[in-house]
């Protein structure tokens, strides 16, 4: 069976965050894949670990994928500060001479595809591009992995992801999908009472308020924080002061845009001026609005650049959001960039970043290896949607008991979308629009 079709029957998507379905990437052809290991968020380690205790399946799985795509050359990407990783990397490659293994500074965003592509290749994907466009195809090394257990007949059903924060045991979590967030927090022993969890990163991640929200196959970590903690505050605000707040305070100093990683790239995005824009609505200029879509979100220019704490990226975000929820469609030229001359002077250090969002305490970077622990859950909920695309479709009825591994919701005929399989043994207690139960 091709490769595409393995992946399409066990919901193998992109682990790293975005959750786009990995057997549409690998049905195409590439001349270079690369295995993103490189974890760009601050205090997330599960990359790390799959790479230390799984090289071997993630080499296989990125095998695999090179030979379905017809790549010649296959990279793995790793932060050169974790030295004894990757000397156990490098003897798992020793001998395969079209795959290899790139070593990066540790800077933010060091992980995001548009950096790693021209930190491996020297090629810049061009505005409103994606890696394809110059024969790249990126993975997170967890997808790879998966990849390769999707030809030995194993669905998605479990995932990696840290645990982080204001825990007693702070640990790398093997989440069976469905499982909820209070019950990883409380097997890592919170040291708090009055917190929240950010699911995600520090710096892209979302506030969670409900601690019964489930793991999905996109859950990268989950940061437990006092409720006061500043981080939370700046990411409670409600949009509508963060307008008033940017119309009133931004000094037009232009650091937002000077340390932007798109810009820096040669992307024609200019934070600054989209805040400038602001005062005098949306629609004007058309050519400095419509470059929000460019922004990644990364969010170094609300938590680095700017000196009044503003947060450029939220405006970007709501911008982009409002201009497609309007019908419009960004056009770019697709001309190929060149990176700015002071690109390589501003690379912020990822230490500073945590630094500066005031989590220092919680960095576990020198303790190794992180501590392992897997979920038993008694129930899972498993969301119809978590990935790119449309919602599943169950396939399941109330009261049917399921094995582990087996299919309970699938593609709508013609649609972009993941299949999804029960993680744990059980029951089927209830089926929604937006859900699956499986009580164990």
């Amino acid at each position: 069976m091709a490769l595409e079709n393995v992946l399409r029957d066990m919901g193998v998507v992109g682990a790293g965050g975005a959750g786009f379905p990995t057997h549409i990437k690998v049905a195409n052809k590439y001349d270079v894949v690369i295995g993103n290991g490189a974890e760009c968020e601050p205090l997330l380690y599960n990359d790390k670990y799959v790479i230390e205790r799984q090289g071997e399946e993630v080499v296989k799985g990125l095998e695999l994928v090179m030979q379905s795509t017809g790549a010649k050359k296959g990279v793995i990407a790793l932060k050169k500060k974790y030295l004894s990783i990757a000397e156990k990397l490098k003897k798992t490659i020793a001998g395969k001479k079209n795959i290899s293994l790139f070593l990066l500074k540790d800077y933010y965003p060091v992980g995001d595809e548009f950096i790693l592509v021209q930190e491996i290749t020297g090629k810049i994907i061009p505005e409103g591009g994606i890696p394809p466009d110059i024969g790249c195809l990126v993975n997170n090394v967890e997808t790879l992995r998966n990849v390769y257990m999707a030809e030995k007949g194993n669905a998605v059903t479990r995932r990696a992801l840290t645990c982080i924060g204001e825990v007693k045991k702070p640990s790398i979590i093997i989440a069976r999908i469905g499982t909820s967030f209070r019950e990883i927090i409380n097997l890592c022993e919170p040291t708090i009472e009055d917190f929240v969890a950010i699911v995600g990163g520090p710096m892209m991640g979302k506030v969670v308020f409900d601690l019964d929200t489930p793991v999905t196959k996109i859950t990268s970590g989950i940061l437990v924080l006092p409720r006061d903690h500043p981080l939370v505050l700046k990411k409670t605000l409600r949009i509508e002061y963060i307008i008033k707040q940017s119309k009133a305070a931004c000094c037009q100093c232009s650091y937002c845009t000077d340390l932007c990683p798109r810009y820096l790239l040669g992307h024609e995005l200019y934070p600054h001026k989209i805040m400038r824009q602001i005062n005098f609505g949306l629609d004007l200029p058309y050519e400095i609005i419509q470059n929000a879509f460019l922004c990644s979100e990364c969010g170094l220019c609300e938590v680095f650049a700017c000196p009044m704490e503003l947060s450029p990226r939220i405006i970007n975000q709501k911008i982009k959001e409002n201009l497609l929820a309007a019908g419009y469609q960004p056009k770019f030229s697709g001309k190929k960039e060149n990176p700015r001359e002071l690109q390589d002077y501003r690379k912020i250090p990822s230490s500073r970043i945590k630094n500066r969002l005031r989590l220092d305490k919680y960095d576990k970077d020198g303790l190794h290896p992180l501590p392992v622990m897997e979920t038993d859950p008694d129930q899972v909920e498993i969301l119809l949607k978590q990935h790119t695309g449309v919602t599943s479709k169950p396939v399941v009825k109330i009261d049917e008991q399921v094995n582990e591994g087996d299919l309970i919701a699938e593609i709508p005929e013609g649609k972009l979308g993941a299949r999804l399989h029960a993680s744990i043994r059980g029951r089927i207690t209830y089926i929604d629009e937006e859900r699956i139960v499986i009580k164990k």
